[in-house]
């Protein structure tokens, strides 16, 4: 009984009986010593030992999300190894170098290839890139996900509505460059395109590699494995897919420990299981919830354009924010609409915000698809990767709210780069902007003294004709039998000074309505007077389902002025 594998196979009153024997009787330990461990059992001794069979060229399939359900453990080890070119298959690799957990990969140069979502914040890949030694295979998360969840499962091929118009459909997007950095050695190619019930899909092939590596909360000796909370996302499908499945567990525990209904990563994907070092300082770290509504004047127009956002969300419903602005919408969404938010790259269902000053529960757990951290409502679920996306692609959510760098007049989305990058990072957007779900876009109308509202974007889109509604600085458009219609102004705007703000045609209803209500007027106020008294104040100030007036009195109160 001196092992883990064999505890599991006494009876109750016979592992009574053992641990008294074992704490009284010498002569019982080393008994119990020489007891042969079970056979079967698929714990190693470290790390060292559990990537011992990786070799260069192979392809490694990474799970969690960032740092979130990381195999640290491994990926350390593995940095320490001569293993080179290696092709690596994760959800995302957007993080900052001191978030990333392939950074010290990336910095010894070993990976060779990356197929993934997102890669905006990690300069050390973009300077590979540029520099010719990498590789680089965009797909949106959702399809990306799906891909590694249909080779696990022995499906070769699919078909997906996701990126129809896009350059995931038409190509031409750079993979590889030459070490000058400005000549293109290979772009990906166009996909294959086939019609099923009048909608365009393209041909997708699954994703499987040689060794996957994941991460979970317990795993017991056969390898039966259960994750904890936000660190399941895309792990249980990564398991699936490589030849030799390798899981890092924090806590390895008896045979019969964990419930049969509570395994996520059954033994059967399962080949090594090894326990998890101590996390690096600071990998742990999430961000700070930031304000991203500026002051003064642009302050209040933001804040009005994200409180008219909110009145989108309609009661019950299910919703998915963007990053920026669109990401403290769920701040301005009355109580009483009980509307669930979704973290489909992390798996959550019906999440809050965690506001600024206070704790953050579940040991950094829950986060969001940008790192935030959130807490769970009370009938809220957390699932993996692959089946929050099919609540997207499966039109079950219903409304989508993101950010904007350019609409154009005929209801096309680009929101994945700037102009002003080599590499578009599709992130969950293209995801979004193909499931035919409502989507409503917040942009201002010009930056930098151009237009953002255009005849034809000039920036790779996420969607074509996909925006429902659009919101903007100086007013709200609709797509009315597929004609932009502006039905909406902010008070002191014009529909003439609107045009010429944009290049774009559109109609006017008759019946042209004020952007901000008598509530919003109000609450402008509020701010203003705690901008006097109390300094700067924004959103963040907010505590959760308080109102602007409420917040007056609180700080107000709490600076003990007289007002």
């Amino acid at each position: 009984v001196s092992t883990q594998s064999t505890w599991g196979l006494l009876k109750p009153q016979d592992q009574m009986l053992a641990r008294f024997a074992i704490k009284r009787a010498p002569l019982a330990r080393a008994f119990a010593a020489m007891w042969p461990p079970i056979k079967g059992s698929k714990v190693v001794k470290g790390p060292e030992e559990a990537i011992a069979d990786i070799k260069s060229g192979q392809t490694l399939l990474i799970g969690g999300y960032g740092r979130l359900g990381a195999p640290f453990t491994l990926l350390d080890a593995l940095k320490n190894t001569k293993v080179q070119d290696l092709t690596i298959i994760c959800s995302i690799a957007a993080c900052s170098e001191r978030l990333s957990v392939l950074h010290g990969l990336f910095q010894d140069k070993k990976i060779k290839k990356i197929i993934t979502s997102d890669i905006s914040e990690n300069e050390e890949i973009i300077k590979q890139f540029k520099a010719g030694q990498l590789e680089i295979n965009f797909e949106p998360h959702g399809i990306l996900a799906e891909k590694i969840r249909a080779g696990g499962y022995g499906v070769p091929a699919f078909y997906s509505h996701v990126g129809i118009g896009t350059f995931i459909e038409e190509g031409g997007v750079p993979t590889k460059m030459a070490p000058d950095g400005k000549t293109i050695l290979s772009v990906n190619l166009a996909k294959q395109k086939r019609e099923f019930k009048g909608r365009e899909c393209l041909f997708e092939k699954s994703l499987t590699g040689d060794f996957s590596l994941v991460k979970a909360w317990k795993a017991d000796s056969k390898g039966n494995c259960l994750l904890r909370l936000g660190n399941r996302n895309i792990n249980p499908d990564i398991a699936t897919s490589g030849k030799v499945c390798i899981v890092e567990a924090e806590e390895i525990v008896d045979i019969g420990s964990i419930d049969g209904d509570d395994v996520h990563i059954p033994s059967v994907f399962v080949h090594k299981v090894v326990k998890s070092l101590p996390i690096p300082p600071g990998a742990t770290a999430c961000r700070l919830p930031t304000c991203p509504l500026g002051s003064g004047e642009l302050q209040g127009k933001r804040e009005a354009m994200v409180k008219r956002a909110a009145l989108e969300i309609k009661k019950k419903s299910y919703v998915v924010l963007g990053s920026g602005l669109s990401k403290i919408v769920e701040h301005y969404t009355k109580k009483d609409i009980d509307a669930h938010f979704i973290t489909p790259e992390t798996g959550l269902i019906g999440t809050q915000q965690v506001m600024p000053g206070e704790k953050i529960g579940c040991g950094g757990d829950l986060l969001d698809g940008a790192f935030y951290p959130v807490k769970l409502r009370k009938n809220a679920a957390v699932v993996k990767t692959s089946d929050a996306f099919s609540g997207i692609r499966g039109k079950h959510m219903g409304v989508f709210i993101v950010d904007g760098f350019q609409v154009s007049e005929n209801g096309d989305l680009a929101n994945i780069e700037k102009g002003n990058k080599v590499l578009p990072s599709p992130g969950i957007n293209i995801d979004l902007a193909s499931a035919g779900t409502p989507l409503v876009v917040l942009m201002e109308m010009t930056t930098d003294g151009k237009p953002n509202l255009v005849k034809n974007c000039s920036y790779k889109v996420s969607g074509r004709k996909c925006v429902k509604k659009l919101i903007t600085d100086m007013g709200v458009f609709e797509f009315i039998d597929g004609k932009l219609t502006l039905t909406e102004v902010m008070p002191g705007i014009s529909p003439d000074q609107i045009k010429v703000k944009t290049p774009c045609e559109f109609n006017i209803i008759p019946d042209l309505k004020s952007m901000i209500q008598q509530t919003y007027s109000k609450t402008i106020i509020h701010i203003r007077v705690l901008e006097k008294y109390y300094g700067a104040v924004s959103y963040t100030h907010l505590r959760a389902h308080e109102t602007s007036l409420h917040l007056v009195c609180r700080l107000l109160l709490e600076k003990k002025k007289n007002t």
